[in-house]
This record gives C-alpha cells, sequence and structure tokens, in this order.
C-alpha cells in the first residue's frame, strides 16, 4: 500500500497533507514555511532508501541523529536513528552522505560495525514489550540506519516535572518495573544499554513503558576494547570515566539506580567521580522519602561507586527491590526538606 502523494505535498510535521495554495497542513495547521533542515542533518524531504521520508530532527545525542519520519510503503509515522557520532564524522550542507573525520577513519569504521551489530541484535529481539519496535536497519550514505516504531507519549523526566519534580514510591515501583524486566531480558542477550536515565524511558500514551535510545549500547560479551559510552552527570557510573573501567550488567544497575532515585529525591545523585574522593550520597530516607529500610539499602548497594560492591545482575537487585518478603517498617525521614 504504497502513498501516492507527492512528497512536497506531505506535511513534515503531522505527515497529513499541505493545502496546494498556502502550503499550511491541512490536519495539524503547520506551515510549511517553518521547515528548515538543521546543520549536520539529513535534507528536509529526503526520501531515505527510496521509501522513508525524512522529517525534522527528534533529537542529536553523542552517537547520531533520530529523525521524525513517514513510511511511504506501509502509511505510516516512524522514527530513524542515523549513526553519526560527533567528532567522529560530518556532512556538507544539503547532502545525505556522511564523512569520517580524517583524524578518525578507523575509529569511525569500527563503530559503524559495532552500530549494525548492536542493529542486528535487537532486531533480534524486537518481539520484547519494554524496548522501542526496531522494524528495519540498513547501511546508505557512509552510514547505518535503525527504523523503529515512532512512540507518543512522554519521557519519565517531563513525567516526573509535571508531578511535581518527584515521584511516590509506588508510583516509582509501577514505572520501573518493566525496565528492569526489560534489563533483565538484554542482559541475558549480552546487551547492555549504558545510556539509562530519565530522558531515556519513555512512557507511551497507553501507559506502555518503553526503554529507548540504545546509541550507546553495546555488546559486552564481546570483550570490545573500546566500548561506546555516554557521560550523563549523575548517571553515569564511575567505570565509564575510566580507559580501564570494565563494563557490564553492573554498569546499568547504576544508571536504574540513579533513576531510580531521581524519581524518589528529584534530583540524581552526585556525579561519580565527585562521591569516589568523598562520598556525600545523602539516603532517600533523610530527604524526606518515605521508603522501607531494605529497599533503600537496596538502592544505596547499585549506587556504589566501586562497580565490585554492587550487585552482578539485574535479577538480583529485582528481587531485592521487590522481593515479597519485605516488611512492611518504613524508614522515617530523619529532617524536612523541600521538593
Amino acid at each position: 500500500m504504497w502513498d501516492t502523494r507527492d512528497i512536497t505535498s506531505i506535511c513534515l510535521n503531522c505527515f497529513g497533507t499541505l493545502d496546494p495554495r498556502t502550503k499550511v497542513c491541512t490536519h495539524c495547521k503547520k506551515p510549511a514555511s517553518d521547515d528548515k533542515t538543521p546543520p549536520t542533518a539529513l535534507p528536509l524531504r529526503t526520501l531515505l532508501s527510496g521509501r522513508y521520508l525524512i522529517g525534522l530532527p527528534l533529537g542529536r545525542g553523542g552517537f547520531g541523529i533520530t529523525y521524525k519520519a513517514y513510511d511511504m510503503l506501509t502509511c505510516r509515522r516512524v522514527a530513524i536513528k542515523e549513526f553519526m557520532p560527533k567528532g567522529y564524522a560530518s556532512r556538507a550542507p544539503r547532502a545525505c552522505a556522511v564523512v569520517a573525520d580524517e583524524a578518525h577513519t578507523k575509529a569511525y569504521s569500527y563503530w559503524l560495525t559495532a552500530f549494525i551489530q548492536e542493529a542486528k541484535v535487537l532486531t533480534s529481539i524486537k518481539h520484547m514489550e519494554g524496548i522501542v519496535s526496531i522494524y528495519d536497519f540498513f547501511l546508505s550514505n557512509n552510514t547505518a540506519y535503525i527504523i523503529m516504531e515512532y512512540l507518543d507519549g512522554m519521557s519519565l523526566h517531563r513525567f516526573i516535572n509535571g508531578r511535581g519534580g518527584r515521584l511516590h514510591l509506588a508510583e516509582t515501583l509501577n514505572i520501573m518495573r518493566p525496565v528492569l524486566e526489560t534489563l533483565l531480558l538484554l542482559h541475558q542477550h549480552g546487551v547492555i544499554h549504558k545510556d539509562i536515565s530519565p530522558e531515556n524511558i519513555q512512557i507511551v500514551n497507553n501507559r506502555t513503558i518503553k526503554l529507548i535510545d540504545f546509541g550507546a549500547a553495546s555488546i559486552y560479551t564481546q570483550n570490545l576494547s573500546k566500548p561506546f559510552f555516554v557521560l550523563k552527570k549523575g548517571y553515569s557510573p564511575y567505570e565509564l570515566y575510566s580507559q580501564s573501567g570494565e563494563q557490564g550488567p553492573w554498569t546499568d544497575i547504576y544508571e536504574i539506580g540513579a533513576t531510580i532515585y531521581t524519581c524518589l529525591v528529584g534530583n540524581p545523585p552526585p556525579e561519580a567521580t565527585e562521591r569516589f574522593a568523598h562520598d556525600k550520597l545523602v539516603p532517600p530516607s533523610a530527604l524526606n522519602v518515605q521508603i522501607q529500610p531494605i529497599r533503600e539499602k537496596t538502592l544505596l548497594k547499585a549506587l556504589a561507586v566501586n562497580p565490585k560492591e554492587r550487585y552482578s545482575n539485574i535479577g538480583a537487585f529485582k528481587q531485592m527491590f521487590y522481593g515479597e518478603f519485605m516488611p512492611g517498617s518504613v524508614a522515617r525521614p530523619t529532617k524536612p526538606t523541600g521538593t
């Protein structure tokens, strides 16, 4: 079922039809004149692989650009992740091809291969409910693309802000349970995410919880010598700051702990490098959060600066954090604090 419309008549915001006279979308009322190609992005209205109409970028991360796009073949909105790591590659204005920087040609090629391998893994587990569905991936323009479902909803970060800056324990438990179950399955496939934060947990309109943005993910069982990583203040564990730091499930466990901490407290923990010399992490119960002592102890263990002091697998953390055996006693706040 191919969309037979001229691509110049399609709105790049909602993919409805532009009024031929005013060039304003008849559905969302957005004028086509507002569409401008951002620097380094694919030109707007590029027909990628002969079928994907490129719209405006949804975001630019350290490893690539994610676009809102429209599949002319299936007539559905999709999101497209383009591999284009910052500092490794560039693109001429109005051009599609990505050019690896001369000083980073080997590194770019290496990580492009890793990106393709990761796409293959994600495609093999695309049936998993807790991750964004992957439809396709392919090579083009001297780079690679992952085609995935377009998610309507909001990030956990935005959800927290909408609730006054922090969540109750019960609400946090409900949101994070499917994320932990998804990570457990990912780790069983040898994949670690390495960029878990409230920004990368999507609450879809039907209340489904999805883990997104696998741009930094790696197959830790392959022992890659220079695995990609994202440094995100308050969420990145200490081993991501070190060239020799070994990465594994414990890396995701720290980031999950930091995300839970943010839900409850309203702010992420201090940066891991700051905590290494002098740990000033304040327990949630000292910040007016009601939480069972065993849960708090479990959370703080997940947030240990030393990877060897954390849980080594998600299953063990989940069992302790959600265990039915937990006593009903609650750690009371030691002093009142503001939100």
